[in-house]
């Protein structure tokens, strides 16, 4: 389905823009087709708005098979509100089951293919612009801001591709729960400016210390996680020691001083989970216990409490 954002562009674009269901019915419509034809509010079938020959034209195109990212053309007359409108459309698939239509009207007048070979250029510059803003879209909503790792919604959804596949072919999955220690103090005397500073290196160290194929995610305020596929209780414990030294080795600069933060970090293997859920929450009980035991340090959710040394 489109987002808000999504909605509110497409409602207000000026051109001739239409958002179609399986059902090839209006969705959504823009301001320059509503403006023109009356038969395109959200439920109408698009057909209604058609002449004859166009609306056979129309069912013909959208009962042809196609790849799904397959973009064609078509030009249609709409039956406008005091006249004949001839337009020329680029049909595309959005995310979803939705159809989307960009055109724009084509003046009867000398030198039409001329015109029309502008329109389609002008299509294309379109279509472009609006694939660079859905990808802009999607990537915001599935990015923390801050760090630009996955937020919890996106971490969530890969994880469960993962799990999916842990299951399916009983590859190793382990998981890492991390945040900062002493979080609120650092944001009390160095002020929440350094400690988003602070966030966004965390994020930078996770990231470099990770492989590409790990899922790491911020899932709030000083939270951290991280999914490692095809990765061992043990490597999981080894990718989160050179974490801590990495994060040891580079303390954050904060104008003219350094500021020295640490992390605990549980880990846990998705032997013996029955979900995802489940790993998630075992790695967070080890967390909770390197925090017990003394912070700064890595705690496996297989090994027993040591007694804090705080």
């Amino acid at each position: 389905m489109l987002h808000g954002l999504d909605s509110i562009l497409v409602e207000r674009c000026p051109d001739l823009l239409v958002v179609l269901d399986t059902e090839h019915r209006v969705v959504l419509s823009s301001a320059g087709l509503r403006a023109a034809v009356a038969l395109v509010e959200p439920g109408m079938e698009f057909a209604n708005s058609l002449d004859d020959p166009s609306r056979e034209r129309f069912a013909h195109a959208m009962g042809l098979e196609r790849d799904a990212t397959e973009a064609f053309s078509l030009e249609l007359t709409h039956r406008g509100r005091d006249r004949l409108i001839p337009a020329a459309y680029r049909f595309f698939a959005l995310e979803g089951p939705l159809v989307a239509g960009l055109g724009r009207e084509v003046p009867i007048t000398e030198g039409l293919a001329d015109q029309v070979d502008s329109l389609k250029r002008r299509h294309s510059e379109m279509l472009a612009q609006l694939a660079a803003m859905t990808g802009r879209l999607r990537e915001l909503a599935r990015n923390d801001p801050l760090t630009g790792l996955f937020n919890r919604r996106a971490f969530l959804d890969q994880g469960d591709t993962e799990w999916v596949r842990h299951r399916r072919h009983r590859h190793p999955l382990a998981c890492a729960a991390l945040d900062v220690d002493g979080f609120k103090r650092i944001n009390d005397n160095f002020g929440h400016a350094a400690g988003d500073a602070l966030l966004q290196h965390i994020g930078t160290l996770l990231r470099a210390t990770l492989r590409g194929s790990d899922l790491p995610a911020r899932i709030g305020g000083d939270e951290f996680v991280a999914l490692m596929p095809d990765t061992s209780v043990d490597g999981a414990v080894a990718t989160s020691e050179r974490l801590l030294g990495r994060l040891a080795q580079h303390p954050l600069q904060v104008l003219d001083q350094s500021l020295t933060a640490t992390i605990s970090i549980g880990v846990a293997s998705a032997d013996g989970c029955s979900s995802l859920e489940e790993l998630l929450a075992r790695a967070d009980a080890a967390l909770y216990r390197a925090k017990k035991e003394g912070k700064s340090r890595v705690c496996r959710a297989d090994e027993p409490a040591r007694t804090s040394t705080a």
